[in-house]
């Protein structure tokens, strides 16, 4: 019976999917991911310099980055430089400027709204203010996310230092500095659970939000392994696109995440549809 059950549900869920045409959303979602990553990186970096010193979220950006990123075999020091760049560039962040941003960042996440809208089916969608709303408030969690790990680093980093060298009760201290390591799969987890929970314009309970955004976690870390050994065997992509190599691995990069991220998005709407169904007729 639980066979049974598995089975009907893989093919709803892959019927779903192919009635969602989630390869075209991921493609949608690519663009807008690419063209809005640096505005919002430097929004991010600009407003939580405003708190804490520059130099580290400047750190903490690069280390998320190459976190995430996985590192292209044809420009290894591109995305550890881009963040450095920004924030020489902060300064001369204006008004105008800073408008400008915000308008390519909150189209990034309004978006997002309107893909995962087409994938929860949702029958009454927001009103364009309450897109927006919603776009801002994603944008000051994340920033807030910002803030609060680089100060983190910013505590850990003095703590080892101050206590290098002592034995005794302060020794286990260097392990605090792998606390980043475990905390950007932690805040990736955190980041697709808020955008599932908050974003459409209907959700689904707690539980089938916390496994979507789970497996949507863990697919984007396994096939960042896989992409980089794609990468690395494909020696013909710097012949053919020359200097465009890496903007070409890297959206292709952005692509690969977008589905994972919708693909989670459909598990989470699936599970909630197929096993509430179930759970009445069991009832009956």
């Amino acid at each position: 019976m639980k066979w049974e059950r598995a089975k009907q549900f893989v093919i709803h869920l892959v019927v779903s999917m192919i009635n969602h045409r989630i390869g075209a959303l991921a493609a949608v979602l690519a663009f807008y991911g690419f063209s809005s990553m640096i505005p919002l990186l430097l929004l991010l970096l600009y407003g939580a310099s405003l708190l804490i010193p520059q130099a580290s979220v400047v750190h903490f950006l690069a280390t998320l980055l190459r976190s995430y990123v996985p590192t292209m075999p044809y420009d290894r020091t591109y995305l550890t430089g881009i963040v450095s760049r920004l924030a020489s560039t902060n300064s001369h962040v204006g008004v105008v400027v800073l408008l400008g941003l915000l308008w390519t960042t909150i189209g990034g996440f309004v978006s997002l709204q309107q893909t995962l809208d087409v994938i929860w089916e949702a029958s009454h969608r927001r009103s364009f203010v309450s897109q927006y709303v919603r776009s801002f408030a994603m944008m000051g969690i994340l920033l807030l996310f910002t803030v609060l790990s680089s100060l983190a680093s910013v505590v850990v980093s003095l703590l080892t230092h101050s206590m290098s060298g002592k034995i005794g009760a302060w020794s286990w201290l260097p392990l605090l500095e792998e606390i980043p390591n475990i905390s950007f799969p932690l805040l990736l987890f955190i980041t697709c659970y808020f955008c599932f929970r908050f974003l459409p314009s209907q959700s689904s309970p707690s539980r089938y939000l916390l496994f979507g955004s789970y497996f949507a976690t863990c697919g984007i870390y396994l096939s960042r392994q896989l992409f980089i050994w794609y990468a690395e065997h494909l020696n013909q992509y710097e012949s053919i696109y020359g200097a465009l190599t890496f903007i070409m691995l890297f959206l292709f990069w952005i692509y690969i995440v977008s589905a994972i991220v919708l693909f989670g998005a459909e598990l989470t709407v699936n599970l909630c549809a197929f096993w509430e169904h179930n759970d009445l007729m069991d009832d009956k």
